[in-house]
């Protein structure tokens, strides 16, 4: 089965039910009008581009976006998402990496990006979303004058349906590529395991252009409504739930941290929400503590990464339930495998970890990306066989649930010790004047690696970093305790939130002196 093909079916049982919504303006889609689209759009790119050629789009949260999700692979090419907060420079990076032979660009991003067009090889075509700029061709007069049949293009489960880029935070962005086949398949497995229905109504306030994304399919199958806000603003979001009765939507912790913050969180009804799922990074066990706290046990916790399509890790309400009832344990679990991932946690010989040792999480299966784009040493070192090293250090208890105890890369080596920056995180998310943190290891002469945190100060605050470094000394090992602490006004951050560790590296490793 293909990705549209999902689609299809939907369109087939529910035509006329609301689809798609954009919270700015009144812009919607029924599932016939949604169907119809993606099948112009996918006549309209046969047209523009070859079999096997990437489409690349950059655009905020839109109704076109989402058309392009299933549009263009049925053109039998591959939809390459740009995140809108990169650089122009990092942009046409990524359409050089891609080859992209089409650009669909909203119109607001047009003037940054175009001047970096010039020198692209594989660039033949840029269509403006939006109002037409000079001679360029726009989205909707493109749409208008294409087949609404569907395409007729052969495309196989096993053909790249998106090429997403990782988000970076441990180095320069790789494409993975994700097929037809690995898209389903995760679609499917949500689809199972968070059950949305037709009565849905799901808010996302999460980028398009990350792997996320993928909810928007996983709402639409049994013929919910899909709400999509261009850009995340908390209260806003709340004006949303209170006026459409949402019952579900996805966050990143640091988004529920700002709302939990929010002066006025107790100004609107919230209470339609069902369900809330929470992932793109570890959430600190006070943040949950604080969200079960506000929302009651409504939560979900999902894990995954864009070389997976999408989450292979659960933590369901009812383990939120007995986190909220005292146990504790829990709080800091990702939850158990999906229904259809195969996993391991493995040692550095590889061989599987025994309950409570800590490995590297492998997986395979067929969510898991055929390669990364154009680059087979990155596609080599990522895999043993059919395993693909997800780069996650976690720990197994007895009822099966994984704790991500942190990154591999991510992990510092002092003194010859171990020092996972997520448990040095978690005291410090505990301090009240610690708005954010992050911890890194930076080069010393001695040590090999020194702990150094990175904090954001709540508004007012004053705290020192003699009074963190002794905070941390009281509940954790003296080779954990951070021998440096920097204070930032905002810590660098991918789209969905996560911490942008390799910047901070780059940034502070000739800043921070050993100490």
């Amino acid at each position: 089965m293909l990705i549209h093909d999902l689609l299809r079916r939907t369109a087939r049982d529910h035509p006329d039910r609301t689809a798609l919504l954009l919270t700015t303006g009144d812009d919607s889609r029924t599932y016939a009008e949604l169907l119809e689209r993606t099948h112009r759009l996918a006549n309209a790119i046969g047209d523009l581009a070859e079999p096997g050629d990437r489409v690349a789009i950059l655009s905020d949260n839109s109704i076109p976006y989402v058309e392009a999700y299933y549009g263009v692979p049925a053109a039998g090419v591959a939809l390459t998402t740009l995140n809108t907060r990169l650089h122009p420079k990092e942009w046409a990076w990524i359409l050089e990496n891609a080859e992209a032979s089409v650009l669909l660009v909203q119109e607001q991003y047009l003037a940054a990006i175009r001047e970096h067009l010039a020198g692209l090889k594989a660039l033949r075509h840029v269509v403006v979303i939006g109002e037409p700029v000079d001679d360029l061709p726009t989205y909707e007069a493109l749409l208008t004058a294409a087949s609404p049949e569907p395409s007729t293009r052969a495309v196989s489960e096993d053909d790249v349906a998106w090429v997403m880029y990782t988000s970076g935070t441990t180095g320069f962005p790789k494409g993975a590529q994700l097929t037809h086949r690995n898209l389903v398949t995760s679609i499917l497995q949500s689809v199972l395991e968070y059950e949305p229905g037709p009565e849905t109504r799901f808010l996302n306030a999460m980028p398009l252009c990350h792997v996320a994304g993928y909810l928007t399919p996983v709402n639409l199958f049994h013929g919910g409504t899909v709400l999509m806000m261009p850009g995340w603003e908390p209260e806003a979001w709340m004006q949303v739930v209170q006026e459409h009765r949402i019952t579900s939507g996805g966050f990143a912790p640091t988004m529920m941290a700002i709302l939990l913050a929010h002066p006025r969180i107790d100004d609107y009804d919230l209470s339609s929400l069902e369900w809330m799922g929470y992932g793109a990074s570890k959430i600190p066990a006070e943040l949950l503590r604080r969200t079960l706290d506000r929302f009651g046990p409504i939560v979900y916790a999902g894990m995954g990464m864009t070389e997976l399509a999408g989450n292979i890790l659960t933590l369901d309400r009812e383990a939120h339930r007995r986190a909220a009832a005292g146990e504790e344990h829990l709080l800091d679990a990702v939850g158990r495998p999906m229904q259809l991932v195969d996993l391991r946690i493995v040692n550095p010989d590889g061989n599987d970890c025994a309950v409570g040792e800590i490995g590297e999480i492998w997986v395979r299966g067929d969510q898991v990306t055929v390669g990364y784009l154009g680059n087979p040493e990155a596609t080599a070192a990522s895999f043993t066989g059919d395993w693909f090293h997800s780069g996650d250090l976690a720990r197994r208890d007895e009822e099966g649930f994984l704790a991500i105890v942190d990154r591999a890369k991510d992990m510092i080596i002092s003194g010859g010790e171990n020092v996972y920056s997520a448990e040095v995180e978690n005291v410090l998310h505990e301090h009240p004047d610690v708005a954010e943190a992050a911890v890194i290891g930076l080069p010393h002469e001695v040590w090999g690696e020194q702990v150094v945190a990175v904090l954001v100060r709540r508004p007012g605050a004053e705290v020192t970093d003699d009074e963190v470094i002794a905070r941390v000394g009281d509940r954790l090992a003296a080779y954990k305790r951070p021998k440096q602490v920097v204070f930032l006004d905002e810590l660098p951050r991918t789209a969905t939130g996560k911490v942008r560790k390799h910047d901070l590296r780059t940034a502070l490793g000739t800043e921070v002196t050993a100490r």
